[in-house]
């Protein structure tokens, strides 16, 4: 009699379900909904979502550490009752404040708990873990801590090796909604790498979670990948197959065979945007893109193929920029903008950090101005300096390329010597005790102490919200970049963010700040030239009104050198394309 091997049984069905079932099947209103699936979070999960309680009040509490795309529109069909999140953005090339966001907070119709990347993902793992609470070495002193009393603690260390550090109450969702490259009917389930905010959600969830994969394959193809599945399948209650799942975000490869990534759809992203502006207006982008789609292949169909093709097409781009980095051309002008003067002004500072305090990793944040870390990783590789490049989200050294975003791309991952989560960055690379980074950020705001606001404005307008940014304030130096304004650097900030103990340096539009102490203030080192004025002391008098302090003044103040046309090559070649 033939013998049946395990592989050669039929699997079935198994947890096979079409999205609206799935939806229809396990999420009910008053839910606490997590959403996984790197920034923006599942896309088609969401869309079905809308379709089926727009119109309704189902008063979910949504879990989410990026809020951006579609997710935004969750809020805007007055959705959701409670929001638990990190980030609430705009985000195409860069990130930008959500005008959805900010009518729902200046109306009050939602209840918003913002909390940083890092301790976030803490709550999540103490659920996951059945624990009541973990420790955190974010949020201390900030008002994250003060605004989320009844989940955040200060606490005193029994075992007396420290003084006194912060814990964050574990949180549980009722259903977590995962977005993967690939699952067997049974539910194990491949994630795009780097898992960012994607891995403590699921398994936390007291319901358990529903996948959307871009395809099913079969179990000896995941066994061939076990190293890679993230999600088991014993956690899963069904398996749905949603190819472009994530769009209008990027998927990237995490390493597997006969796999299609895609990259980011910016003029979508942008068109979402434009639309948000106006309620009316946003109502006939939902009712166009969501509603009137009915299912995810309607929503597939109106994208079009040719518009599949191309952002497809466009993650194999990266490949072809890898050796065409640019040789200095003596002879060009060394004209230049006032913010390729800032940029280059903050790399210098970045190459001289690395030189005299030894850093071997450097964060760079999701604003424009993340970029000039990048310009100055290229300065120093080329001196053999040997330093690396992060992300928030879990990508380690990685090689930046001209037209890649600073987030999630094919380039950032398949050129990646790690790829991990946002614990293992934030808690361990970045803050952890031996920690080797430098973290550049950018703030709404910062006052005279270097402590930083990226939450709300004094008029209570919100702004983007913590992100990594409190918790790349860990890090063993922090530079920080930001515009010029008496509205923006302020004796007293309305909301501190992230503390200022580790910032060294401030650049702004203006000039250069520093101070050499956690507690110590501030002061002006050197200026912009400035065409306008006459003399330095004119220039540092300019610098003193746009404070919104009494600004003190090194004991020599200098004007910054213009640019170099090496400088300028470099950093036009990394900007080419980046500006669409």
């Amino acid at each position: 009699m033939m013998k049946q091997t395990l592989n050669s049984r039929k699997e079935g069905n198994g947890k096979l379900l079409n999205l609206d079932e799935a939806v229809r099947r396990y999420v009910r209103p008053g839910m606490k909904l997590h959403l996984a699936a790197g920034i923006g979070g599942p896309s088609a999960a969401i869309c079905e979502i809308i379709r089926q309680y727009c119109g309704k009040i189902p008063g979910f509490t949504l879990i989410q550490s990026t809020l951006s795309g579609h997710a935004l529109n969750l809020v805007h069909c007055n959705l959701v009752k409670k929001l638990v999140c990190s980030v609430c953005a705009d985000i195409s090339a860069s990130a930008r404040p959500s005008k959805i966001i900010q009518r729902a907070y200046e109306s009050k119709t939602v209840e918003l708990e913002n909390w940083s990347l890092y301790s976030l993902q803490q709550r999540l793992m103490a659920g996951a873990f059945g624990l009541p609470f973990m420790p955190t070495r974010s949020v201390l002193c900030s008002n994250i801590a003060s605004d989320n009393v009844e989940s955040f603690k200060e606490m005193e260390d029994p075992f007396k090796s420290q003084g006194k550090t912060g814990i964050v109450k574990a949180l549980n969702p009722d259903i977590s909604f995962v977005h993967g490259c690939a699952g067997d009917l049974e539910g194990n389930i491949i994630l795009n790498a780097p898992y960012g905010e994607d891995l403590w959600g699921p398994f936390a969830s007291s319901q358990g979670v529903v996948a959307t994969v871009e395809k099913i394959v079969p179990t000896d193809y995941i066994k061939k990948y076990a190293a890679l599945v993230k999600i088991p399948g014993y956690i899963v209650n069904a398996v749905c197959v949603t190819p472009l799942g994530l769009h209008p975000f990027s998927l990237p490869n995490p390493g597997i065979s006969d796999f299609e990534p895609y990259e980011k759809d910016v003029d979508f992203l942008n068109d979402l945007h434009n639309a948000s502006r106006g309620s009316d207006t946003l109502d006939a982008w939902i009712r166009e893109w969501v509603m009137e789609c009915v299912t995810h292949q309607g929503y597939l169909n109106k994208l079009g193929p040719d518009r599949i093709v191309t952002l497809k097409e466009r993650s194999k781009d990266w490949k072809s920029k890898v050796s065409s980095i640019p040789t200095p051309q003596p002879e060009l002008k060394n004209e230049f903008d006032s913010e390729e003067m800032v940029l280059i002004a903050v790399a210098r500072e970045i190459v001289n950090s690395v030189r005299i305090y030894g850093h071997k990793m450097i964060l760079g944040g999701a604003g424009s101005r993340g970029i000039a870390a990048w310009l100055a990783y290229y300065q120093l590789k080329a001196k053999g300096y040997g330093i690396e490049l992060i992300t928030g989200n879990g990508q380690i050294g990685y090689t930046p390329l001209p037209g890649e975003s600073i987030l999630s791309s094919e380039a950032g991952v398949r050129s990646s010597k790690m790829l991990t989560d946002t614990i293992m960055t934030q808690g361990v690379f970045v803050g952890g005790k031996s920690n080797r980074c430098l973290s550049l950020l950018g703030a709404g705001q910062i006052d005279k102490y270097g402590n930083i606001n990226s939450t709300t404005t004094s008029k209570g307008q919100f702004l983007v919200g913590s992100g990594g940014a409190n918790d790349a304030m860990n890090a063993r130096e922090v530079i920080v970049a930001l515009d010029q304004s008496k509205d923006r650097f302020v004796e007293r900030l309305p909301y501190v963010t992230g503390r200022g103990d580790a910032v060294s340096t401030v650049i702004s539009t203006m000039g250069i700040f520093k101070k050499t102490s956690p507690q110590e203030e501030l002061y002006l080192v050197a200026c912009f030239p400035d065409s306008q004025s006459t003399s330095l002391t004119e220039n540092v008098k300019k610098v003193q009104d746009q404070c919104g302090w009494a600004l003190k003044l090194g004991s020599q103040v200098e004007e910054i050198s213009k640019p170099r046309h090496e400088e300028l090559d470099l950093l036009r070649w990394l900007r080419s394309e980046n500006r669409r």
